[in-house]
């Protein structure tokens, strides 16, 4: 058969963009669209405590001696809305709605797979109160829902789990303690570290105030409220209170100033843990990715806010050896689409390989799959970083050029920066104080992959300080598009170092260290993973900043609530550059 023909025999309409005719054996071998579907509303399961949860159940229309793999769809956006009949809707676009991420039921169904969607603890319509995102108790109680579907009569007790972002961000932690009957887990959007996801760098981003919007909780509880004595908790809230950049803002002082704390319960969990900790270590897979023992498909957009970028590449550099997985950065985040159908064969794919047993050649393809932004087109990697890297410095001049050749001349002045105080002065996020750097034109395409590391030479005349960088594309006509962004909370600085990977820096965010102003520091500042080419003619851009460049009104660093000057080193002496990873070459072979 041809590549139509095969296709068609399983129900796909076209080629997947992201499938190479090269690695097309097996593909007949998936399953085939031949089921009904049958819902079964509001059933309800109890968990380990006694608690109930109500479940959606989509199973396939077969007689009942049929046994099929379960594939399990979790989040706390609520179950009533994740099967709505509607097509796929662009980010931004009419209707779009960011919470219906479970993907495409009856797709699964249809081939074989029952489905449960269940409304977690204190959501619609099951018992017990809301605790929050990600947490120990989310955690064990989806482990019971996996091991509950696997006990139904029409379960083969295989198990996998579905979904995009929050779905997906639960599925290793999940998947780290051992649910006997999960066999397999596919990932869209993963977060290695909670606390970064919310404090870059030690940095604030209001992202989590959107939660108690999003999540139908008909009970809610902090988790502050349990760890805490309510003295305790009452100091730690008036700590929080007496910040200067936090009392700025009236969301935060307003969800601070609610006692008892029951107004945005997760929101005020995430405010009161301003360092990182045992609150964020329970709700990261930081530390326990070696505790994962089962295949893993880890895939993400490539998105410049938060750690959905850094996640999936973090786990695969971090598992336990030999352990089957796949790597892949697929599109950008304003390409998504919502349900979630750009994936659907490939999930099939690999759950028919692992849940079911059949030989669908998913695991022949190269172990990294990436699509090169700037030319939108998909390529093979085999591991990561790519070994082929020229680790490359653009240094930062004084003339306000991004170069490959450092100031040379003695005694150059630093470059300045004034951040204004945004209660004093209204201005538009695009509008906030910037120092850019702007490198010559590209004389060829060139191909930025990897981690970004950004060395900071910096002074400033506060005691604390946002550092945010913004790297972006800048073409000879139109915008330039943002790529990926770093920060940094200056009394969160560098504390080591990886001389063997020089873009690997570590920091202590478990506490504060004051700077002293006027003091020269270095500054060493992740940027998340970018997967480019700059085009002939076009410039790499460097902005550094005190905030993000994004307008919405929420997911936004917080900016700093006084003046501060920065003063950024550009000379022999203390020289600050770019650490880029650029790609000399892409053999013919690996482009798809």
């Amino acid at each position: 058969m041809d590549v139509r023909q095969v296709l068609e025999s399983v129900g796909i309409d076209k080629l997947p963009e992201q499938w190479s005719e090269r690695y097309l054996r097996g593909v007949e071998n998936m399953s085939k669209p031949i089921y009904g579907v049958v819902k079964e509303e509001d059933v309800y399961m109890s968990l380990r405590d006694g608690t109930r949860l109500c479940v959606d159940l989509y199973r396939p229309d077969a007689p009942e001696q049929e046994q099929f793999p379960g594939l399990v769809a979790y989040s706390s956006y609520g179950k009533s809305i994740q099967t709505m009949p509607r097509v796929p809707l662009q980010f931004k676009t009419v209707l779009f709605d960011h919470t219906i991420e479970a993907g495409d039921v009856e797709y699964y169904v249809k081939r074989g797979y029952i489905v449960a969607i269940p409304d977690p603890r204190g959501i619609g319509k099951s018992e017990g109160a809301w605790d929050g995102l990600y947490g120990k108790v989310e955690q064990e109680d989806c482990y019971d829902v996996i091991e509950w579907l696997a006990s139904l009569p029409r379960c083969s007790g295989n198990i996998g789990m579905i979904g995009i972002s929050y779905f997906s961000i639960l599925q290793p932690l999940v998947a780290a303690l051992r649910p006997p009957h999960l066999k397999a887990i596919m990932m869209c959007e993963v977060v290695d570290s909670l606390y970064h996801h919310n404090y870059p760098g030690g940095v604030m981003t209001d992202r989590s105030f959107m939660y108690t919007d999003f999540c139908p909780a008909t009970r809610a509880i902090s988790t502050s409220e349990r760890l805490y004595t309510g003295e305790e908790l009452r100091r730690r809230v008036q700590a929080r209170l007496a910040d200067r950049d936090t009392a700025a803002r009236p969301l935060m002082t307003r969800v601070l100033s609610c006692w008892p704390p029951k107004h945005q319960s997760y929101f005020f969990d995430v405010l009161l843990h301003d360092n990182d900790g045992d609150f964020w270590a329970e709700r990261s897979i930081l530390n326990r990715v070696q505790e994962i023992d089962i295949p893993m498909y880890l895939s993400s957009e490539f998105y410049d806010l938060g750690r959905f970028i850094q996640g999936p590449f973090y786990v695969y550099e971090n598992a336990r050896p030999g352990l089957p997985m796949k790597l892949a950065g697929l599109e950008k985040h304003d390409d998504l689409h919502l349900p979630h159908r750009a994936l659907s064969e490939e999930y099939v794919r690999w759950y028919d390989y692992w849940l079911k047993g059949i030989d669908t050649g998913i695991m022949d393809e190269p172990p990294i799959k990436l699509k090169v932004r700037g030319i939108d087109k998909y390529k093979y990697e085999y591991e990561w970083p790519i070994a082929r890297t020229c680790w490359t410095k653009y240094y930062l001049r004084a003339d306000g050029s991004l170069s490959t050749q450092a100031e040379e001349a003695p005694g150059v002045a630093p470059v300045e920066m004034q951040h204004l105080n945004p209660l004093r002065h209204s201005y538009w996020p695009r509008e906030a104080a910037a120092a850019t750097f702007t490198s010559a034109p590209m004389e060829q395409d060139t191909e930025v992959t990897g981690p970004v590391l950004l060395h900071l030479e910096a002074a400033i005349d506060a005691d604390d300080a946002n550092f945010v960088a913004v790297l972006q594309d800048v073409p000879p006509q139109g915008r330039p598009e943002v790529l990926a962004i770093g920060c940094l909370r200056a009394s969160h600085r560098e504390v080591a170092q990886d001389p063997d990977r020089p873009w690997k820096v570590t920091h202590d965010h478990t506490k504060r260290v004051p700077v002293t102003p006027g003091q020269r520091m270095c500054y060493n500042i992740e940027i998340v993973n970018i997967c480019n080419l700059f085009r002939k003619g076009h410039r790499i851009q460097l902005q550094l900043k005190n905030t993000d460049p994004t307008e919405y009104h929420w997911m936004m660093q917080l900016p700093n609530a006084i003046d501060i000057r920065y003063s950024f080193e550009v000379g022999s002496e203390h020289p600050s550059y770019l650490l880029l990873p650029v790609i000399p070459h892409t053999p013919e072979e690996n482009w798809l």
